[in-house]
């Protein structure tokens, strides 16, 4: 009986430590929040709405690599994220779309989860 009470803790201990070395998570935004946000128009609601599920994929495929492909990946999504984003969006809701984004990326970063790499403070013009 001493044994399996060991063998239970040591489970639970090694998946408690696989789980706090796993924060990454994508990033998710709320199309309605950011349409009410940005004041997007209901041809970019759309648009907006395919580009998120897209970079969500993305992320996903990016966490599914191997260590030395992860952060490639990683900044590959970042980038056709904002680079689509861009064409979708006007001047300002774009300057509004990239404050959010590096607002939320260090308040994840302050809670403990690597979201994105340092490369997403994108700049702001």
């Amino acid at each position: 009986m001493k044994r399996l009470g060991l063998f239970v803790a040591a489970v639970l201990m090694s998946a408690t430590v696989s789980f706090a070395n796993n924060k990454k998570i994508p990033f998710s935004a709320n199309t309605y929040q950011l349409s009410c946000y940005l004041q997007l128009t209901s041809d970019q609601v759309r648009e907006v709405e395919n580009i998120n599920e897209y970079f969500h994929e993305m992320q996903k495929a990016s966490l599914r690599a191997s260590e030395d492909q992860k952060e490639v990946k990683m900044q590959k999504a970042i980038y056709s994220n904002l680079k689509l984003m861009k064409k979708v969006l006007n001047r300002d809701q774009y300057r509004k779309y990239v404050a959010l984004i590096n607002v939320t990326n260090n308040n994840n970063r302050l809670a403990g989860f690597d979201v994105a790499p340092d490369s997403y403070l994108a700049d702001n013009k």
